[in-house]
């Protein structure tokens, strides 16, 4: 069985335009490559990554999809796209030629509006990622649960890929509504990630209290 990371970042504190990790997350606040990433996985029979980029720019797309193409052990690579652009559809018709290129992940978490997702505007963008053959990471948050479920519904045949299993308030272990609303995502063909639930918990926080 092969073992893909199915979550990764590479950043660069020094590239323009960055604005995560920051320095009040001392344990990561430095530069994260291709090295590091063969040093943390010394030991672990892994076959692959699927590199996301960290930074909500085109700069940071373009050096991750780099990267990838010099890093065998980065086998897909989901980028970022300012949806909202006129040439959207043509940037992602444009990076979808890029062999790597699996996904696009609007930063939604950072978003005030629960519902951005469903405007008309973004219409031609998601055409574009459908006539690529790309999927959407949804990095989400509880509150946008009910959201997604309508967007999936609009949109059946985009794939969709949930992040962090939605960064439920594992720290207060408030999981409710947030198990009946993820559970109704999974009746319409959602993907889940769970990498960054463990960041979610309580310092100490032992990695079985997140167990069904």
């Amino acid at each position: 069985m092969s073992l893909i990371d199915a979550h990764q970042h590479f950043w660069s504190l020094a590239t323009p335009g960055h604005t995560w990790p920051t320095a009040s997350e001392a344990a990561i606040y430095r530069d994260f490559g291709p090295h590091d990433l063969r040093t943390a996985g010394a030991g672990v029979a892994l076959d692959g990554t699927v590199l996301v980029h960290s930074q909500p720019t085109d700069r940071d797309t373009d050096w991750i999809l780099a990267l990838a193409s010099r890093t065998p052990l980065v086998r897909a690579v989901v980028g970022w796209v300012d949806l909202l652009q006129p040439d959207a559809p043509a940037r992602i018709a444009s990076l979808a030629r890029h062999p790597k290129l699996r996904g696009l992940r609007p930063m939604l978490q950072a978003i005030a509006d629960p519902d951005w997702l469903l405007q008309d505007a973004l219409t031609p963008a998601f055409e574009a990622m459908q006539a690529a053959g790309l999927r959407l990471d949804a990095l989400v948050q509880p509150r946008h649960l009910p959201m997604l479920a309508r967007f999936a519904a609009r949109w059946p045949d985009l794939p969709i890929v949930l992040d962090h299993a939605a960064k439920p308030a594992a720290a207060q272990m408030a999981l409710d509504p947030w198990r009946d609303d993820i559970a109704a995502l999974g009746g319409l063909g959602l993907f889940c990630k769970l990498s960054g639930l463990r960041t979610e918990q309580a310092t100490g926080a032992p990695a079985t209290a997140l167990m069904p």
